[in-house]
């Protein structure tokens, strides 16, 4: 089988890790044997990385880390790479291709693996938790996993598709053109969203935030207001836009209880609302609120993104500028700095350089 080591002379036999090592805060930039594909697996060679909250909380060893890992783990998930070699059995990618993935790594074999719908797999492991993730130099994952991504567009971009797959899917699943828009949160996910929802024919997009820096940021990608929540009231801005009842669709990006209950009190009777953003503490959700104004809710997480991403690559051919949410570019040595930036309130994504 001379193909499982095709191009394997230029791979070395050991790389750059970032790490969870101890179960305490903090991260270590370790040394760590390269993985040799098996059956079915393509190891490939990581270019860029995105910091994502996830990858703060483990940082942080918040109580959400402690129930979601355990450590030793290399940490991370989002991230655009070349195939760098193959394992026996892989027809369909080919060393130098560019390549993002799926953070899910599915079982394979459950009810929901066997009727096609792995997104559901109980079993799941999930990269950068429950498996080792993506901040190295190489990573080896099963071909069912990656997506051929389009080298056209930059790969800076690319390592964030799994965000930005959330954001296009929200736009497949709801009708909004001619829509009034409100989403809660000016993160790098709340900005993505409401830039792809403007797009997409919305006929407002209002983002709500404490963070004057994270507003900022979803001004520069096209949002139509933004509501400062520390001096001003989403009821002033409905006035403003004359929207009457309440939004037509509400987007949860923030993952703060507050952010959730504010905008349920401002949906329309029949709204619809997409959970995005992922609470890491209890939540006491308004039922009534939902029951009596017969709101449709819908979670919308990070799998099963392949369609999504196939949609995002046009948008993005065609027009569609989603550069300015990508706010730093840090060589991975410089890593701590990157994730104080994230704590310290940093709205857009900061990209990890594995070539530096």
């Amino acid at each position: 089988m001379p193909h499982i080591y095709a191009h394997r002379s230029a791979v070395p036999k050991t790389m750059r890790a970032l790490a969870k090592i101890d179960p305490v805060p903090g991260l270590k930039l370790i040394e760590a044997l390269v993985p040799v594909p098996g059956p079915g697996e393509v190891l490939v060679r990581v270019k860029k990385t995105a910091l994502s909250y996830a990858a703060l909380h483990i940082d942080r060893w918040d109580a959400w880390a402690q129930r979601a890992i355990r450590p030793p783990v290399i940490v991370g998930h989002e991230f655009a790479g070349l195939v760098a070699s193959i394992g026996p059995g892989v027809a369909d990618f080919h060393p130098g291709e560019t390549v993002v993935a799926e953070p899910h790594v599915a079982c394979g074999t459950c009810r929901h693996c066997l009727s096609g719908r792995r997104h559901l797999c109980r079993d799941a492991r999930r990269l950068g938790q429950t498996q080792d993730g993506v901040f190295a130099d190489y990573v080896c994952l099963p071909q069912g996993c990656l997506w051929h991504a389009d080298p056209r567009v930059p790969i800076d971009v690319l390592a964030c598709f799994i965000p930005l797959g959330q954001a296009v899917r929200v736009a497949r699943r709801f009708d909004l053109l001619g829509a009034n828009v409100l989403v809660t949160g000016a993160n790098a996910l709340g900005c993505m969203t409401a830039a792809i929802a403007h797009h997409a024919g919305a006929r407002s997009v209002v983002v709500a935030d404490a963070n004057p820096a994270g507003l900022a940021l979803a001004r520069s990608l096209g949002t139509t207001h933004t509501v400062d929540t520390r001096s001003q009231t989403l009821d002033l801005v409905c006035r403003e836009l004359g929207i009457g009842e309440g939004f037509d669709l509400g987007v949860e990006a923030a993952g703060l209880p507050a952010a959730l209950g504010d905008l349920l009190a401002h949906l329309r009777p029949g709204g619809q609302l997409a959970l995005l953003g992922a609470e890491t503490g209890e939540v006491a959700v308004d039922v009534h609120a939902i029951l009596s104004n017969q709101l449709t809710v819908a979670g919308i997480d990070d799998r099963n993104s392949a369609s999504d991403w196939e949609r995002l690559t046009q948008v993005l051919r065609h027009g569609l500028d989603l550069g300015a949410v990508i706010t730093h570019r840090l060589p991975v040595g410089r890593f701590r700095e990157a994730f104080d930036r994230i704590a310290a309130g940093e709205p857009g994504k900061i990209i990890l350089d594995w070539d530096c």
